[in-house]
């Protein structure tokens, strides 16, 4: 094998490695999961955790962990924030705000399957 050969492959195999490595690190996220009740006036909430999971995918685990408890919701969002000090402030501000608008916070034990 030629030399340049040789050196095109191992800069394709480095740059695959550093993409790679570069996704995972853009996925891997802080965040916590929050699912309104407007009928009930209740908010599920999860703790913030550290998810190396598609927002998509975190969103669909947190209803289908709510559906299957008996836990009616209108919808999920799993928020991000720029370290965990962030999300838990941006979970803070979440209780307070719901307590304020009359809705009872209710606290979930889940993470992403990823995350435990």
């Amino acid at each position: 094998m030629s030399l340049a050969r040789l050196a095109g492959i191992g800069l394709a195999v480095q740059l695959f490695v550093q993409t790679a490595g570069h996704e995972v690190a853009l996925a891997a996220e802080w965040r916590f999961c929050i699912a309104p009740s407007s009928q009930e006036h209740k908010i599920y909430v999860t703790a913030p955790f550290f998810a190396v999971t598609s927002m998509e995918a975190m969103e669909g685990a947190f209803h289908l962990a709510l559906e299957r408890s008996g836990r009616r919701h209108d919808g999920v969002q799993c928020p991000t924030g720029a370290n965990e000090q962030a999300v838990r402030v941006m979970r803070l501000h979440a209780d307070e705000f719901n307590r304020q608008m009359g809705l009872e916070v209710i606290p979930v034990d889940w993470r992403p399957a990823a995350a435990r």
